[in-house]
């Protein structure tokens, strides 16, 4: 029996904002990622997802951090927190948190794309061998990734699922999806990547979160073209 995410969809905050940023799709020249990908408890997992969606079969979490050189809002990164989930049989991996260092991408991340991130600094270290992020996610909590670049794979190793949001309507919740089309130019296996967190309580999202058992870790540079947000007809709506 599929097991449904524990948060009332209903009584999600409304996001919403004014931005005089372009409309989507905003077409990313060049973008350096980092992703890391691990099991969660189960409980933990649903504890963060609303409960229109279902949790994964295994229960997984990502990280990832996103340095855009370009944009229609100029250069800007971006920390996202996420949980794997189902839409129905839709694969999709849901926005818990995200962090961006830039006001007027948060103002046009929410007016577009229905999630608001909180604004913090992010800080990312590019070397030969390997890529460092660090970021404040609020709270006191400083979040880092660290992925070695050292070996180079095919660039088909880099998978996305649709980011998913879900706001609430009707007394329930309504789910839209953020396509996003990558297109990969190099990509690294970085198996050895660490995600280590300093300060912050265990009732913040991001330690709540935080890995049970390493699943897998990429880098990658790549194209990006994110396009408007597309409404998902939930099973028996």
């Amino acid at each position: 029996m599929p097991e449904s995410g524990l948060i009332d969809s209903a009584n999600l905050p409304v996001v919403s904002a004014e931005s005089d940023a372009p409309e989507p799709p905003w077409e990313i020249g060049e973008a350096v990622v980092q992703h890391i990908t691990y099991e969660l408890p189960v409980s933990n997992a649903r504890r963060n997802l609303p409960d229109i969606v279902t949790r994964s079969a295994p229960t997984y979490g990502r990280v990832s951090v996103i340095d855009r050189a370009d944009s229609p809002v100029g250069p800007y990164r971006e920390a996202l927190l996420m949980v794997g989930c189902r839409v129905g049989m839709l694969p999709a991996l849901y926005v818990v948190e995200a962090v961006v260092n830039s006001e007027t991408a948060r103002d046009a991340i929410a007016a577009h794309w229905s999630y608001l991130p909180n604004v913090g600094e992010i800080n990312i270290e590019r070397g030969d061998d390997a890529i460092t992020s660090s970021f404040d996610a609020g709270d006191g909590l400083t979040v880092t990734l660290h992925s070695p670049t050292t070996d180079a794979a095919a660039v088909a190793i880099v998978r996305y699922d649709p980011l998913l949001v879900v706001q609430p309507s009707n007394g329930s919740g309504a789910a839209t999806e953020i396509p996003c089309e990558h297109d990969v130019r190099q990509a690294w296996l970085s198996r050895a990547s660490t995600l280590s967190y300093e300060g912050g309580s265990r009732r913040h999202p991001w330690i709540q979160l935080r890995s049970s058992n390493p699943i897998t870790a990429v880098a990658a540079i790549e194209g990006q073209r994110i396009d408007p947000a597309a409404t998902i007809d939930l099973p028996g709506g």
